[in-house]
């Protein structure tokens, strides 16, 4: 099969492979040979690419320099020399230009697509990851940029840039909608009057701020708002944010009955404050636990266990470096924190988990950093069964998952 023109639609580039994929008698692969010339310099090469790779959350010059090691089962592709030079100084002529790309995009944008500006349509026109886009500016900032104004004078512009990262990156719906109608209300109310619990309202402070009250100069949900809604530009490119967001799930985040309410939805994405507040471990006042991968919560006889399958040498010293990953879908190979033994108190509350009780819960993602943004905590769910344990400091042990995990997070993470 030949590919003699580039195109810009995705839809048209997937039908034309797609034609090329259709089964036929005595017909075992397909050889697709792409011979694209000179093409525009705002032609996005990176696209095409992305478009057929497991999950789209990676970069896609890394993927080229690596001979693409995250195709689907049975793909290859392959580039010659040249042709894998020009492409890789194309794409990194693009994404490292980003002050002058994304200016140029947004002064054009209207014209080319006949469309009002908002960040949900400039992010699907354009396939940048929103983490990316929001890295060292926000959305006012970028507009500016490409009109040449200065109208972003938000006082905590520094925090807020930080922020509207950290909501690109939450999935739970009903916590995101709570928050989109609390940032747009004219008043500072409780948590409740937005359809947020008092913990959720806990959450909430967190995704906005990062921080306990008292670094940030507030006592309570309704001051921790109010200072928020100053920074005005800010506030409304986070609802335009939400309102991406809210229109993106990559997977589905149905409600779970735990034995403990929390309030979580099942494979949505959380940060590592949120969880706590969820759980009462967070207020205000203190932001609780901190850099710990087990937290016990003896009261509701439960564990939180929170995961990074790749852990890099830089984040994580040799000591915490365990040995995490999934066998299956539903199967997960953990290894408890260092220090414990079969025969501790934790030890034991492992090996005999369903006779006394508790509740063994997992959250993981793939890398602590996502495009320099701390990556959030996909919520896995409960364990319902110990498979297998052996050895001390630490336990290695096999749980079976109620809930199988997303296909996606178990290719990529099985990979590692």
């Amino acid at each position: 099969m030949l590919f003699l023109r580039p195109t810009e639609s995705l839809t048209v580039f997937l039908q034309q492979l797609g034609r090329g994929l259709r089964n036929a008698p005595e017909k075992d692969c397909l050889t697709v040979l792409d011979f694209v010339g000179q093409s525009h310099r705002k032609y996005r090469i990176d696209r095409k690419f992305a478009a057929l790779l497991r999950t789209q959350r990676r970069r896609i010059d890394r993927e080229i320099e690596n001979d693409f090691p995250h195709l689907p089962p049975g793909c290859h592709i392959e580039l010659e020399r040249v042709a894998r030079e020009h492409v890789l100084g194309h794409i990194r002529n693009t994404l490292g230009k980003l002050n002058e790309f994304v200016p140029e995009a947004i002064r054009s944008f209207e014209a080319e697509t006949g469309e009002a500006l908002t960040f949900r349509r400039f992010v699907e026109a354009t396939d940048l990851a929103p983490v990316t886009l929001l890295r060292n500016k926000t959305w006012s900032e970028w507009k500016d940029l490409a009109a040449g104004t200065r109208t972003v004078d938000d006082p905590d512009l520094k925090a807020a840039r930080t922020t509207l990262s950290r909501v690109a990156l939450r999935t739970d719906p009903d916590f995101l909608e709570g928050s989109r109608r609390a940032l747009a209300a004219t008043a500072e109310e409780p948590p409740a009057a937005y359809g947020l619990s008092e913990r959720e309202g806990v959450a909430l402070h967190y995704l906005l701020w990062g921080k306990a009250g008292g670094a940030v100069g507030v006592g309570d949900f309704e001051e921790s708002l109010h200072r928020f809604k100053r920074n005005t530009t800010a506030r409304r490119d986070l609802q335009e944010i939400i309102e991406w967001r809210q229109s993106v799930h990559p997977y589905p985040t149905p409600r779970i009955a735990l034995p403990i309410d929390c309030g979580l939805r099942l494979h949505a994405a959380y940060g590592y404050r949120e969880v706590m507040a969820h759980f009462g471990k967070a207020s205000l006042a203190k932001s609780g636990p901190t850099g710990v991968g087990v937290v016990p919560l003896r009261e509701s006889r439960t564990y939180l266990h929170f995961i990074t399958f790749r852990k890099e040498e830089r984040d994580f010293a040799p000591t915490t470096r365990y040995k995490d990953y999934p066998i299956t879908p539903d199967r997960l190979h953990w290894e408890s924190q260092a220090s414990t033994t079969q025969a501790s108190r934790t030890g034991q509350d492992y090996l005999h988990f369903e006779e006394r009780g508790f509740t063994i819960l997992f959250f993981a993602r793939m890398e602590k950093k996502e495009d320099g943004a701390t990556s959030p905590f996909l919520f896995l769910g409960p364990a319902t069964r110990l498979l297998h344990y052996e050895s001390n400091r630490p336990i290695e042990m096999v749980w079976e998952l109620a809930h199988p995990m997303p296909a996606a997070l178990f290719e990529t993470a099985r990979a590692v």
